[in-house]
């Protein structure tokens, strides 16, 4: 009786004891990643997997660090077996999405997006980023109805006001895309491209002086191609204005 006994807290304490030791692992990996240093991170992240082959959050992880290294099949990868052991995750379907953007391979990131909304429907990040998708087939319509959804689940978020002025522009609606480059501006006052992106909107509809303060302002914030716009748009109409008078 009492070896049976000893054997049953044998038989428990082992997993404990190797499920505790892949999460030192884990924890390693995720403080290494925090210094950027991505390397010995998913070196931490592989020992963790070595002891714990079905770890969800090693390989999500890993594939997160792979994807900071330029590594994207491999973070794809790494996602893909997430999946397989957990497949109502929502932010690895998203996380995987967003590198099908980077691919450009949009059908794929489209399909990951929507069901990311489907596991989490008021993941704004995914709304966010499925409207990048369809900005970038073309779809303005589905866009500006994804960024205006994440928008409305979470309205602090700079990029999908500069994302939604950018649509707005490329269909000729200068107003409008003005007004989301404000609000883009107004929660990161350091934007230079939504600085630059609002100039040439204004330009678009004749405010020139507005306009070139805006690529003047990029300019001091460091953002150097916008040099060749206030040669352009700016130094190009004053020179025409003198020559005129």
């Amino acid at each position: 009786m009492k070896n049976i006994v000893l054997l049953i807290v044998f038989m428990f304490y082992i997993p404990v004891f190797f499920c505790q030791k892949a999460e030192v692992h884990l924890e390693a990996g995720i403080a290494k990643e925090a210094e950027g240093n991505y390397k010995a991170a998913i070196l931490e992240y592989n020992k963790a997997l070595k002891i714990n082959n079905h770890y969800v959050e090693a390989f999500v992880n890993r594939g997160i660090a792979k994807n900071y290294l330029g590594d994207f099949r491999g973070a794809i990868l790494d996602y893909n077996h997430a999946l397989m052991i957990n497949p109502n995750s929502s932010e690895t379907y998203n996380l995987r999405g967003e590198i099908h953007n980077t691919l450009g391979e949009y059908k794929e990131a489209i399909s990951d997006f929507n069901q990311t909304i489907h596991l989490n429907k008021k993941h704004a990040k995914a709304f966010y980023n499925r409207g990048n998708s369809n900005q970038a087939v073309g779809h303005y319509k589905k866009a500006i109805k994804d960024y205006l959804k994440s928008i409305s689940i979470n309205n602090s978020f700079p990029d999908v006001f500069f994302e939604l002025g950018n649509v707005y522009t490329m269909q000729g609606n200068y107003s409008e895309s003005i007004v989301n480059y404000d609000q883009s501006i107004s929660l990161k006052t350091d934007y230079a491209r939504a600085y630059i992106a609002r100039g040439l909107a204004k330009i678009k509809i004749g405010e020139h002086s507005s306009g070139c303060g805006d690529f003047t302002k990029a300019e001091e914030l460091g953002d150097k191609t916008v040099q060749y716009m206030i040669q352009l748009y700016c130094e190009k109409k004053v020179k025409n204005e003198e020559e005129t008078k």
